[in-house]
Order: structure tokens, then sequence, then C-alpha cells
């Protein structure tokens, strides 16, 4: 597009909203090629710079097409134009498909017009802080004139004629603003020599500010690596295959620097062309991605971990995968894992790992004190503890410690990071981690493995809570088994005497209290016998023999057998026959139980209702349902746990013993069932069993 077809193209110095038609003056080619700069530092294929109502300079930008500006004052980004109210139909999207934009003010002086620096794209895209701060460095260049020509440089090098000392300036300008981005910058002309290698891909690299470009485009062209491992090739190398005149995007590789950890970089390059169109060489802009990188390793980590975790039944099982995983996260060779152990008062080594030619076997202590160096610190400290680098003299002050890192050092071993294994403000254990490069990155890699170390407390804690709650279930059925056998032997004793002076006895007082003797002896009978099934149904060494029964015979003939207080009514609901396959015996024990609670917790009397129903071809339903006293939402969740009574049954004279329904619920578990509380069922009570109408033995 030429100066002439320029008429009424844009201007980015109204208010939000306002379109302001401009006719350009002619403007030195500075200004084109600052656009063109703008452009190719944020990967847009237009950008316009304005001042006032001119138009200074454009890239890209095809014929006049008005432009709307954002706000005023800050930089401004749009990501999406079409979301943008007041914008359907405006022919920046109509005719140029422009989606996304975002402008940046030039710096003004006192007597210099407002300009402004806007770059179009023609994808909605997320813009980003390096986008607009290397926007921000251009309109800096450009605000550093002082406005007395048209060349932006025109008043740091004398009059506009001296065309040498132009250039020259210009390439300093340049330099210095793409020195100062926090992104990194390589040029390269069409042979391949680089031109420009700017300081911020100097650092990423590990190179000297002072190496010239060849030697440092070389120097890392040696190092760069595929995602796979594979060097690259010369040619390979994106701005190199920009010269062939197209775009390459997001191309990633890593960069393997000796003594420094891995990097990697996210690439993008374009091929640049002079004003008649011909291809003066390629630019490409490198990002540092090796922190999302690293984020990305560590998120797929934790999910390995999860799945270790919960697939393992201890942390022996668990520790060799989980420690690999975490080695290869964060690519360091040697992680270890230790736990306190409390009666020593000394951590213990729970298993290591490390990467394939390490070997520290003899460097891994079997015990560790609580002391003032090491993983000992972090134990009695509770806090990180981060190495950058171990040959560091602050950080071997302690003996054990400068012979520990000279060792490790030896092997190859420079950087350790070690973080706590806790549990809430306990410390069960120590997560260490060493590294064969000196690292820098201390806040990045502490947040990743404390995220780790927390999984490993939660899972330690887990692991005790459920030893412990399974020592205290072994400990239960030990003590009830040795109960109930060493309790039957003497109250059967009891029992067969009572008998007897029963018998022998003629005094009806004398005649009483030995039938209360009986009557309690048999009480306590029974809840022995419940406890030793209750115990051997939880075990699971309680065989139930399934039948076909049918449940209706099974219910009417236990609802006949009941004897209830005259004020409770019975009231059935049975299909005429209901087959299922099921423990007859265990089948009556289970309806007995809850028909003998339905009318213990009616003392005031009321109905209690039993009802039996197909749920589907393959459930049997049963319900027992009271209008009784009920049960307090407290006690809800604890309703079948043995021994567990009811708030409001406690404060009453109605007796219990907390067995009944615990008994229930391991009969029906036994059967392939669920037994559970209704709770929408007010007043009173209903409890609801589902069984399989076929056994799955």
């Amino acid at each position: 597009m030429t100066r002439a077809d320029a008429q009424d193209v844009v201007s980015l110095s109204g208010e939000r909203g306002e379109v302001v038609g401009v006719t350009a003056s002619h403007v030195p080619v500075p200004w084109d090629a600052a656009a063109r700069l703008a452009a190719r530092l944020v990967g847009t294929p237009m950008a316009v710079i304005s001042a006032g109502e001119a138009l200074l300079g454009t890239f890209g930008f095809p014929a006049a097409c008005p432009v709307r500006r954002f706000g005023s004052g800050g930089p401004v980004s749009v990501g999406d134009l079409l979301t943008e109210p007041g914008f359907a139909g405006h022919p920046l999207i109509t005719d140029l498909g422009v989606r996304s934009m975002a402008a940046v003010p030039v710096p003004a002086g006192p007597d210099r017009p407002r300009r402004t620096v806007t770059v179009l794209d023609t994808s909605a895209r997320t813009w980003v802080d390096h986008d607009l701060a290397a926007l921000a460095e251009v309109a800096a260049m450009l605000g550093s004139g002082d406005g007395v020509t048209d060349s932006p440089l025109a008043g740091l090098v004398g009059p506009a004629g001296d065309e040498t000392r132009v250039a020259y300036a210009q390439r300093g300008f340049i330099s210095a603003l793409l020195d100062s981005l926090q992104v990194g910058v390589l040029a390269v002309g069409i042979d391949r020599r680089p031109v420009l290698f700017n300081r911020m891909l100097r650092r990423f690299c590990g190179l000297d500010e002072t190496m010239p470009p060849m030697e440092a485009m070389t120097t890392v062209g040696a190092r760069l690596h595929h995602l796979d491992g594979r060097p690259y090739r010369p040619e390979e190398m994106a701005v190199v295959c920009a010269l062939d005149g197209h775009s390459v995007r997001d191309v990633e590789a890593v960069l393997r620097t000796p003594g420094a950890p891995d990097r990697y970089a996210l690439t993008n390059a374009e091929p640049v062309y002079g004003a008649a169109g011909e291809l003066l060489g390629a630019v490409s802009t490198v990002r540092d991605v090796t922190e999302r990188r690293r984020r990305e390793h560590f998120r797929d980590c934790e999910l390995e971990m999860t799945r270790l975790l919960a697939a393992s039944d201890g942390l022996e099982q668990a520790a060799p995968p989980l420690l690999k995983a975490i080695g290869e996260a964060l690519d360091w060779p040697h992680v270890a894992l230790f736990v306190v152990d409390d009666v020593a008062d000394v951590l213990r080594s729970a298993g290591y790992w490390s990467a394939p030619g390490v070997y520290v076997d003899d460097l891994v202590p079997d015990r560790i004190p609580r002391g003032d160096a090491g993983p000992g610190l972090v134990w009695t400290t509770g806090q990180p503890l981060w190495i950058p680098d171990l040959t560091d003299p602050p950080y071997t002050a302690t003996p054990e410690a400068h012979a520990f890192a000279r060792a490790a050092a030896d092997r190859g071993l420079r950087a350790s990071l070690t973080v706590p294994v806790c549990d809430g403000d306990e410390v069960l254990g120590v997560l260490v981690a060493l590294c064969s490069t000196t690292e820098y990155d201390e806040f990045l890699l502490t947040g990743l493995l404390d995220g780790v170390a927390g999984q490993l407390g939660q899972f330690l804690t887990r692991m005790h809570s459920r030893e412990l709650t399974m020592q205290l279930n072994r400990a239960r059925d030990d003590f009830l088994t040795l109960a109930g056998h060493e309790l039957r032997t003497p109250l059967t004793s009891i029992i067969s005497y009572t008998t007897l002076l029963t018998e022998e006895l003629d005094d009806p007082e004398q005649q009483q209290m030995i039938g209360a003797v009986r009557r309690n002896v048999g009480h306590l009978q029974r809840i022995i016998d419940e406890l030793i099934e209750l115990t051997a149904l939880e075990s699971g060494h309680h065989r139930i023999r399934a039948r076909p029964v049918d449940l209706t015979r099974v219910v009417e003939a236990a609802v006949g057998e009941l004897r209830p207080p005259a004020a409770v009514r019975i009231h059935t609901a049975l299909p005429e026959t209901l087959v299922l396959d099921a423990d007859k015996e265990r089948l009556r024990q289970i309806v007995d139980q809850l028909l003998s609670n339905a009318v213990k917790y009616c003392p005031d009397g009321g109905d209690v209702r039993i009802s039996a129903a197909e749920d589907g071809p393959d459930v049997v339903e049963l319900a027992v349902t009271d209008r009784g006293i009920g049960i307090p939402d407290g006690d809800r969740e604890l309703l079948f746990t043995r021994f567990h009574r009811a708030t409001n049954a406690r404060h009453t004279a109605i007796p219990g013993n907390g067995l009944g329904l615990p008994l229930v619920r391991g009969l029906v578990e036994a059967h392939g069932g669920t037994v559970h509380l209704d709770p929408a069922h007010h007043p009173g009570t209903r409890i609801v069993v589902r069984l399989p109408r076929h056994s799955r033995g």
C-alpha cells in the first residue's frame, strides 16, 4: 500500500468507540520499520503507529479501514473483538478479519503529539505480559526523540540529512531495545549468519555477553535437542526454517548445558522482508518455558502418586515407584524418603531411588538422629532446607555435613532439597532430593516438592490410622472371642445348678430368686452368643448357606410367634410368595431383630408395619416401620455400630445392649445386601433391607 492509498485509514487518538478518518502525510521509513518490529516481536500480521490524527507507520495494513482505540493513557488489549460491545459489522472484522488487538502509548514530551503503537491479529488470543512489555519497549524507543523532525531518532543524531548517523543510531536503539526485552531474540541474514543475539537469549543459554553472535549461535546449536533427546541439526533451527518464507510457531526444544539443569524453550520465527518485498533474513523469539514444563511434569507426577498410593497397602510397597516418579519429574538423579521412628527417636530410611549410573547406596544412612544439619535439621525445624551448591562452605558447617557434601560432590551430586513430610504441625518424615547440577530455582522447586510431601503425609497418616484401626479390631475380636469362650463355661454351670435348685426348692420366694438368676444368666448368654456371632460375621468366618426361601412365609412365621404388648398393632403387606436365595435361619434372625426393635421402641403403643416386595427382577426389599420414639439426627450415622444406643433410648427405661442392628447389618451384608435407615420417615423409624434374589456364591 502506498502513502497515497492511505487516506482515511486510522486514528488511534480518539476515545473508546470513536472512529476518526485521517489523511496521512509522507512518513520516513523508520516508522514503518518500527511498526514491522512491533508486529514481529509479538507475532502479529499487522501493526500501526499513529500520532494525533496522523498515520506515521504501518506494517501489513491493507487498504483504508478505520480502527477503534480502547481506553486512554495506559496499555490496553482485547483478546476477542467479537465480544467487544459495538464492534459487530466493523470493517476491522468484516474486511480484515481482525479478532484481537493491543495498544501501548508512546511516552510523550511537552510539545509532542500523543503517539500509539497498535498491533492487530487475525486470531483471538490471550495477550500475555511479555507481549505488552515488547510493545512498551518499541514505544519507549519511539519516544526517545524530541519531535523536531519526522524521524524518531532525529533528536539524538542531529539533522535528518546525516543518513549514516541516523542508520547507526537506529541500529543502536534497536539493539538496546532487544537487549531490554524479557524474551530471547535471534536474527539471521539471508546467509544464515546471525546479526543479533540479544542479552536475554544469552542469559537463557548461559553464554557470555561479549561472545560474538556467530560463536554464540554455534554454541547454542550444539546444545539444542528435540524433546525426544535427538540433537538439533543446524537446518532444523526455527530461525533458519523461517528463511524459507514461512512462519514457524510454538516449536519446543531442550537446551542442555554442561553443569546446569536442562532448560526448555518455546520458539517462534518469522521471515524479514525489505521495502521491495525481498527476503532479508529471519528473526526468532525464544521464551523460557522451563517452569511451565516442570509444573506440567509435577502435575503428571502427582496424578501418578495418587494412583500409586491408592493401589498400595503400605509404604514399603509404594516407596520405590513413588520416589522414581518424583526423581523423573524433577529430572534429579536421587530421591530418598525417611520416616520418624517415635520409639528410637530417629529418622529411618523408608526407601530411595537413584537414576541409572548413580551409586549412592553407601551414602544413604539407615537412621538419622535429630541434629543441626541435613534431614535431621528439617525434622527438628519442620522447615524445608535448600542447598543450591553442596560444596559451598555455609552449608557444610558440621563435620557430618561436610563429609556428606564432599562424598556427594565426588559422585557428581551438587544441589539438594529436603522438605518435611507432615500431618498438620507434626513431622512424620523428610523427603530428600539430590541434583547433579547447581540449581537456583528455590521457590519453584520447594513449592513443587512441598505438594508431593503433602500427599505423602496424608498417605502416612492414613496408613497409621488404618494400622491402629486394624490393631484395635484385632484386639477387640480377640477379647470378645476369649471373653465369650471363657464366660460360656461358668454360665453353663450356673444355668445347670440353678435348674437343679429350682427342682429341689419348695419355697416360692427362693424359687423366685433362682428364677431371676436364671433369667439374667440367660440374658448374658444371649449377649455373648450375639457378640461371637457378630465377630464371626465381620471377620468373614460365618458362612451363609443360601437356598431358595419364601420370604413371605418367614415373615408370617415371625409375626405369628411375636407377642407384642396389647397397645402395639402389627400390620403386614406381603405378596403371596416372594422367593429368594438366602439362609432361612439367618433370614429369620433379621426379621425377628427388626420386629422386636420396632415393638420395643414403641413404649406408648402404636402401629408397626412390615412389608416385602420385589424391587426389579433381581432385588427384594424388606421394610419395618414404626411410629415410636425415633432416632435423633446426631445418632443416625452410628445406628449400626456395635454397642451404640441412641441418646433418647439411653435416657429411658427401654432395655437394650446395642447389638441388634449391628447383627442385622452383619447378616444382611453376609447375604450380599444392604440395610439403611430411611431419613425421610417421621415420626418413628423405618429400616429398609435390600437383598439380592439370586445367590452370588
